[in-house]
């Protein structure tokens, strides 16, 4: 019991860290492409020093072929994520890219159920219903045609549940990360070197100010995914996906408080009830007291 807590409680802490990096990417000015190679870059950096010092590199030299396959399977889901996610933001689909991630926990539910044969009681259907509803309203209220918004959250869905099937096989969630972010920052440079070399932006082109943000950016999207990978051990992936909702509605306190975007009473409704949705979710079922008696 006590671990499916410390799970819940990672996987609430790494969407909140989430949700506060769009703050830090507006004050880069690069390229979509170059800003998720140098998170990465940045990633495989941190988590490479980390597994130096607590010496723990020698799983990553055991790593077997089957495993980097794996790993490379959900890393390709997250790279694709990644993209749709900051293309939307970087062609002004902010509020699509939002919805994406609201709708995002029901897509986890539905395809950890397929994927991972993952239960989910009368409860928890009801909750991933009430998430659905909610990106409804999103959508209404924006009147925009979801397309970013789907891909989003089905992208999000499979790398989660790709994720989990991986840290079976691996089971060391600094390791994981590592590979993870080291194969799409490679894949990543080999594209940009070879099919947009004229739009490349080094870091000596950002100001000293921008590389701090960008470099603090970088480790708290570590933090997150560090912490989101601990969680994927302990507790179940539609659980993980669920708390996710936490980072839009973070998102979207942000641009109401920071940005002072206008904000009607079906949104706050639609966040309330995806509050509300995530509680149930995750609250242990109630004992029946006759059964309990009956003990």
């Amino acid at each position: 019991m006590r671990q499916k807590f410390t799970g819940i409680f990672y996987a609430i802490i790494a969407p909140l860290f989430y949700g506060l990096l769009p703050l830090f990417w507006r004050f880069v000015s690069l390229p979509t492409l170059d800003l998720i190679s140098y998170r990465c870059l940045f990633t495989f950096a941190i988590l490479g020093v980390i597994l130096l010092i607590t010496g723990q590199w020698v799983t990553v030299r055991n790593f077997s072929l089957n495993v980097i396959m794996k790993v490379a399977k959900s890393a390709f889901y997250l790279a694709t994520h990644l993209g749709f996610f900051m293309g939307a933001i970087a062609l002004g689909h902010q509020v699509e890219a939002a919805i994406g991630m609201f709708l995002a926990p029901a897509a986890t539910a539905v395809l950890s159920t397929i994927l991972l044969g993952e239960k989910l009681n009368t409860i928890k259907r009801l909750c991933v219903g009430i998430s659905v509803f909610s990106a409804i309203i999103f959508f209404y209220e924006a009147q925009e045609i979801p397309h970013f918004a789907v891909f989003i959250a089905l992208t999000w869905g499979l790398y989660l549940c790709e994720r989990k099937h991986a840290l079976k096989m691996v089971n060391n969630p600094l390791a994981y990360s590592w590979l993870e972010q080291s194969l799409i920052a490679g894949v990543l440079i080999v594209i940009l070197n070879s099919v947009f070399p004229a739009n490349i932006q080094p870091l000596t082109a950002v100001n000293s100010s921008a590389f701090l943000v960008l470099g603090g950016g970088c480790t708290l999207a570590t933090i997150a995914s560090f912490l989101q990978s601990k969680a994927s051990q302990m507790i179940d992936c539609s659980q993980v996906g669920m708390l996710g909702v936490l980072s839009p509605v973070v998102q979207f306190t942000v641009a109401v408080l920071v940005d002072q975007k206008p904000v009607s009473l079906l949104q706050l409704t639609a966040i309330m009830l995806l509050l509300i949705a995530v509680v149930l979710y995750n609250c242990p079922p109630l004992k029946n007291p006759t059964l309990s008696k009956a003990n």
